[in-house]
Parts: structure tokens; C-alpha cells; sequence
């Protein structure tokens, strides 16, 4: 296992937070917690999950009622929708006044303002906080892009610093604007993942297709001074390492939802999203005919980054 680098913080006290929700990114989460010496307590109904928390040294709690017993710093790590709902509401009945849910996983953002709303009303704090770092930001950290109370976010910041990157956590706005923010970021991240596959299915299929063009050598050498070397094209590399023909790899690409919704922000304030809408578009496509080298390419990335799943084929029926 990588070495995790947890921020130098100074803590006056050490302060306590549930998480629910320990999948991947919820254990993640909380293990930087844990390392930055933070009491953290869990919920996840699946064993499995709670297995692997508990070797974290994560105190894992068998129901919200006992989790909201023994802290009033609450994280939500949740699939988006009815799940979230639900725990929320639950918690509303279960915390103290002054207690601080935050939502961390990816919700529309007009649902975490009327969360807010609805917490304030029972004097519960809520702050929405968009997550972004993938697979690695276990080992490197997070991005965190927190919406709400100020005061919220002073109490909660050295938590949050525990699970950022350097300099990696912003209070960027009022509630909403946290998953607001987190939106757009995915809606961009959907048209740099086009694009940079379509550049590499040019560089495959276009004019020197005979000559097979290495492009695990040319996605290194652009990350090499290159004014579009990033952390996508760094992917890319190691991708185009392991295989460079992608034969065995389908070419379907499924969504989040979050490239939507940018989409229909933007069509809501009549502005411009060509490039993320045609994204949304060539994914859709791409499940229907099987896609092509570009998007798979596509799917390896998502992989790679947040390790969501691909499908295999067999080569020989192509």
C-alpha cells in the first residue's frame, strides 16, 4: 500500500466525526481522519464495509442512533438521492441542536439548499461538500468544495483539513454552492476526457495508422512540458503502458448524472455547454452502438480515477 500523507495540522483538542456511508470513498475519508488522530466513529449496513473500517481503527457503530449518541460532527458519504434523503431526515430526529451534518457525496445542489433550510429550522448546521481526488486521494488527499455556514466550517475545518490536499479545502459559498461547484468541475472533466481521447484516437486511427504511432511514448512526452500535460494525460500514460490497442475493452461509457446537470444549469441561464453536452452525447451513443477507440479510452479513465467499472469483450468477434 502507498504511504498516506496526511496534513501537518495542529489540533487543540481532538475532535470527534461519523461517517456513514464506508464504502471506498467513505473508508478513504475516514482513514485520513483516523492517521491525523481524530476520533472516528462509522455506520455501513454492509459487513464487508465494516470489516474493513474496523481494521482502520474506525469505531464502527451498528445503527445511526448510536452513531448521533456519540458524536454532533456527521459525514455523509452516500449515493445521491433517496439514500441521502433518508439518512438525513434520520439524523435530523437524532442529533442535538448545534450538531453539523455535511454531505459530501454528490447531490444536486438545490437539494442540499433546501437541506440546509430544513436543518437550520431544528438549528442543525449542514454544509455541502463537493469531493473530488478519486482513487488516489486516499493516499494524496482531497478536494473539497464546501458550501454553507461559516461558522460550521470554522468548527469542522480541521477535519477537513485532515482529509484534503494541501491547500485542498475552500468554503466557496453559501449551501448549494459547494455541490454546485462540484458539479461543474464533473461537467468539465466529461469534455477533457473527450477530448483528450479523441486526440488519441486521431493519433491511432488518422494518417499513420500503418505505422502504428506510439502513444504511450507520445502521452509521456506531452506531460513533459507540454502546454496540456495533467493529471488525466499522466493517466493516459499508464493506460497506453499496459495497452495500446484496447481490443479486449469495450467502448461503453456510463455517467454519473453530474455532466446533466451542468447541462441544464447552463441551459437555464442561457449559456453555452457545447463541448460538455456533446460529451453526455457521445456517451449515450456509445452504449447503444458500443463506442469506438475514443471511448474507451474514456472508460479506462474513469477507471483509473475513480475506479468505476468498464466492460471487457472478446477480440475475436470485432
Amino acid at each position: 500500500m502507498n504511504k498516506i500523507m496526511v496534513n501537518e495540522i495542529i489540533v487543540n483538542e481532538i475532535m470527534s466525526i461519523g461517517i456513514i456511508g464506508l464504502g471506498r470513498m467513505g473508508n478513504a475519508i475516514a482513514c485520513r481522519l483516523v492517521l491525523a488522530g481524530h476520533q472516528v466513529m462509522g455506520f455501513d449496513p454492509n459487513p464487508e464495509a465494516q470489516e474493513a473500517a474496523a481494521l482502520q481503527g474506525i469505531l464502527v457503530c451498528s445503527t445511526l442512533t448510536e452513531l448521533a449518541e456519540r458524536t454532533q460532527i456527521i459525514w455523509l458519504m452516500l449515493p445521491e438521492g433517496a439514500i441521502t434523503e433518508k439518512a438525513f431526515q434520520e439524523l435530523l430526529t437524532l442529533l442535538p441542536a448545534g450538531a453539523i451534518i455535511i454531505d459530501g457525496g454528490n447531490s444536486y445542489y438545490e437539494d442540499s439548499i433546501k437541506r440546509a433550510h430544513v436543518a437550520l429550522d431544528k438549528n442543525i448546521l449542514f454544509l455541502d461538500c463537493g469531493t473530488s481526488g478519486g482513487i488516489r486521494g486516499r493516499e494524496v488527499g482531497f478536494c473539497l468544495m464546501v458550501g454553507g455556514d461559516t461558522k460550521a466550517f470554522e468548527t469542522v475545518y480541521p477535519l477537513l483539513v485532515a482529509i484534503a490536499a494541501p491547500d485542498g479545502v475552500s468554503l466557496v459559498g453559501p449551501s448549494g454552492a459547494g455541490h454546485y461547484v462540484k458539479m461543474v468541475h464533473n461537467g468539465i472533466e466529461y469534455a477533457l476526457l473527450q477530448a483528450y481521447a479523441e486526440g488519441f484516437h486521431i493519433l491511432k486511427e488518422g494518417h499513420f495508422k500503418q505505422e502504428h504511432l506510439n502513444v504511450a511514448e507520445i502521452s509521456r512526452l506531452w506531460n513533459d512540458g507540454s502546454i496540456i500535460r495533467s493529471f488525466i494525460l499522466e493517466l493516459a500514460h499508464d493506460i497506453f503502458k499496459e495497452d495500446q490497442e484496447l481490443d479486449t475493452i469495450s467502448g461503453e461509457v456510463a455517467e454519473s448524472g453530474m455532466g446533466l446537470w451542468t447541462v441544464q444549469e447552463a441551459d437555464k441561464h442561457d449559456i453555452s455547454a457545447l463541448l460538455i453536452d456533446d460529451a453526455l452525447k457521445i456517451r449515450a451513443e456509445s452504449r447503444k452502438t458500443g463506442g469506438n477507440y475514443a471511448t474507451k479510452v474514456v472508460a479506462l479513465l474513469r477507471n483509473k480515477f475513480g475506479g468505476h467499472a468498464y466492460k471487457k469483450i472478446n477480440s475475436s468477434k470485432q
